[in-house]
């Protein structure tokens, strides 16, 4: 995950009290209903310059990249806001912005790198890609120069003849085996192995543009087209993980949004409704409770089962019954309901009135109320109260029990899922990482907390990186090795299941961890040569 630049703390810190004043202390399902239909932006480099945007509420933030790389003739390559960054196919209404009338304060960073993670390609939000990544045996990083050229190293490095498709992309996205980046005209380029999605040469014509997102299981792709119709493929030969629409294709019309499972896909249609494909034991068919998937308004995704919320506050759920396909325990308070979580095999429905509840393998239960937004890593929940303070439920080795820590739970702004464990960061600079059936740690002065299975690490607020590694048996690049490269102008950290890559301000990339998951960036680093941007000099003086 992606981090923030230190000269924009006081930039930001007037608009948290304007989106705070704006919601007045509405769970944020209920607050975003609140938000204008035009944005004003001021996208500030570090350097001081500044353009002003007028932006739809449902305009994307490669919209706003476009617009101001043409207002400031600079190649911004990430934009942040309260500290955090911008993904690039986000709507601007979906992350917040528009929850006051107020200028929205951006800031823009110039870096000569971008950095994609197959873990990050995967997750997109949901919990089951932490567990599946986890078990993966490799992961790869991909590196986005700012000529527009996509590098890749890692257990999927691409080959020669592929890095020379991959000029610019607007999303990327992936399976355990496979990439397929989406590029600004509409087409597709994939890599990686056949059976897991690489392989699109079925469905090849119906790729060469009017693409508008990728949507990924484990094995298969599903690409949505403007026009609402849905291109799928991927998966090992006679077996449907998604990559098969072919039983639905008719009613894959009008489509507005796809989630995934492990092995299967849910559409939400214009209209409401939903359909499903894939494999049918594991959220692939809806049959079941087809009657009463009308009026939807979110669909949320664990490892083997959907669940779907409707308009009236109820939901639905299907798939594997014991792993949250199944709600009958607990059907009768799931009523007023405002947002859906899942973790790797469990739900949790946040109600109107701050109660949570939840379903499922280590579901758990959860006492407290007054929460607004909840998050589930593989096997435990954590809940943010209106107070900042912190609610765990679950696997207690995996962060459901927060106890010992519960003193230091206060003030907390977000909470992060890693694979068995959380990191909450406050609002003075300082994240609590519990769970691994570890003992809790507490760091000061940084901006992000990022885990792997082999380490830990910290991005500083002066740009530092610390970190360890805490497995022995293991090959890789030791975070000792990089650590004298790692003691300023860092600008994010981002992992696979197993290694980080620091991005630091000259667009050079420090890469540490198992060589398979990507801790080995040498077969790359002549194509990484850093010419350094604008912001270096102006770095080197807010420090």
């Amino acid at each position: 995950m992606g981090d923030a630049m230190v000269g924009a703390w006081d930039a930001n810190a007037s608009n948290q009290e304007a989106q705070e004043a704006a919601t007045d202390g509405l769970p944020t399902p209920q607050a975003k209903w609140l938000r204008q239909s035009e944005i004003s932006l001021e996208v500030s480099l570090l350097s001081g310059r500044s353009c002003r945007l007028s932006m739809a509420c449902n305009a994307t933030v490669m919209d706003v990249l476009r617009k101001s790389r043409e207002a400031l003739n600079v190649d911004v390559s990430r934009l942040y806001w309260l500290q955090q960054p911008l993904q690039r196919s986000h709507k601007l209404c979906d992350v917040g912005l528009g929850l006051s009338s107020d200028e929205a304060q951006l800031t823009a960073v110039a870096a000569d790198v971008q950095i994609v993670s197959s873990l990050e390609a995967l997750g997109t939000g949901d919990a089951w890609p932490l567990s599946c990544c986890n078990e993966a045996l490799d992961g790869s990083f991909l590196a986005i120069r700012t000529d527009g050229q996509v590098l890749a190293w890692g257990g999927l490095a691409c080959s020669e003849s592929f890095r020379k498709e991959l000029t610019d992309f607007c999303e990327i996205r992936a399976t355990v085996g496979a990439f397929a980046v989406l590029r600004p005209d509409g087409s597709l380029c994939t890599w990686g192995k056949a059976g897991y999605g690489a392989d699109r040469s079925k469905v090849k014509t119906l790729l060469e543009a009017d693409v508008c997102a990728i949507y990924a299981t484990s094995k298969a792709f599903a690409a949505l087209k403007h026009d609402g119709s849905v291109v799928t493929w991927g998966g090992p030969r006679f077996e449907n993980f998604g990559g098969d629409s072919s039983r639905v294709q008719e009613q894959l019309l009008e489509v507005k949004e796809i989630k995934a499972t492990h092995s299967a896909f849910a559409a939400l249609k214009a209209d409401g409704s939903v359909v499903c494909w894939g494999n049918s034991c594991e959220g692939g068919d809806c049959s079941r409770v087809a009657e009463q998937l009308k009026d939807v308004r979110q669909l949320c995704a664990a490892q083997r089962a959907f669940c779907a919320l409707r308009a009236d506050g109820s939901t639905v759920s299907w798939g594997v019954v014991t792993e949250g396909g199944g709600s009958y325990m607990v059907q009768d308070q799931l009523h007023s309901v405002v947002e859906l979580s899942a973790s790797s095999s469990a739900f949790s429905a946040l109600r109107a009135d701050g109660a949570v509840v939840s379903w499922g393998v280590l579901g758990g239960r959860c006492e407290a109320t007054g929460v607004v937004k909840v998050v589930g890593n593989d096997c435990a929940f954590a809940g943010l109260r209106q107070n900042g303070s912190v609610v765990t439920w679950g696997d207690a080795k995996g962060g459901g029990d927060s106890i010992a820590i519960s003193a230091e739970l206060v003030d907390i702004k977000e909470i992060r899922p890693f694979f068995q464990c959380f990191v909450a960061l406050r609002k003075d600079h300082s994240a609590i990482l519990w769970g691994r059936g570890k003992p809790p740690q507490i760091f000061r002065d940084v901006v992000s907390v990022a885990v792997t299975k082999f380490g830990v690490a910290a991005l500083n607020c002066d740009g530092s990186v610390q970190g360890y590694d805490d497995e022995s048996e293991w090959r890789g690049v030791s975070f000792d090795t990089v650590e004298d490269q790692l003691r300023d102008q860092v600008l994010d950290l981002h992992v696979t299941a197993g290694a980080f890559a620091a991005v630091k301000l000259n667009g050079q990339v420090i890469t540490w961890g198992g060589h398979w998951y990507g801790g080995d960036n040498r077969s790359v680093m002549d194509m990484l040569d850093p010419e350094g941007t604008e912001d270096q000099q102006v770095w080197n003086q807010l420090l």
